[in-house]
């Protein structure tokens, strides 16, 4: 028996939800719990406003049905995110040389392109004003950003208070 192409994209989101979930949970945090709990939060903030504006003003991109917010965008920005941020974080080479965390950045950003090409060709995510291009440029300004450099800015807060 064959599957209907539109289950394929629940097969995947519901695989990829589990692998980066599954993932983010096993691998051994290097980082404080109160910074990876901090920067997944303020990422989700940054994503939710940008995600938003992206969708519905802009018409750039969204999440399964033009001009709806629906149930099912929810499990890719809460199924997902969250633990990639995890992922990106806790694995960022924060003590290497620039040359190796430039290469991770740009490795999580083909990674990232990749994804959002599979779930484009699945009916997960629309492009209408945007493009695949636009965002394997702008995924390394988004990680170092609103990732590495929140992480830094945290510990930063931490130390400051504590002395």
């Amino acid at each position: 028996m064959s599957l209907d192409f539109k289950y394929w994209k629940w097969i995947f989101l519901i695989i990829s939800i589990l692998i980066f979930n599954i993932v983010a949970l096993k691998t051994r945090k290097r980082l404080p719990i109160t910074v990876i709990y901090s920067t997944t939060f303020f990422a989700l903030c940054i994503q939710q406003y940008f995600d938003s504006y992206a969708s519905f003003f802009f018409k750039a991109w969204g999440f399964f049905s033009v001009d709806t917010a629906d149930f099912p965008s929810l499990l890719v920005k809460w199924g997902i995110y969250p633990a990639a941020i995890v992922i990106i974080i806790n694995w960022y080479p924060f003590k290497s040389s620039m040359t190796k965390k430039f290469y991770y950045i740009m490795g999580w950003s083909i990674f990232s392109t990749a994804f959002e090409w599979v779930t484009m060709k699945l009916g997960i995510l629309w492009h209408i004003h945007w493009n695949l291009l636009y965002s394997f440029i702008i995924y390394p300004i988004i990680f170092y950003l609103f990732l590495i450099l929140h992480v830094k800015f945290y510990q930063w807060l931490i130390r400051r208070e504590s002395s």
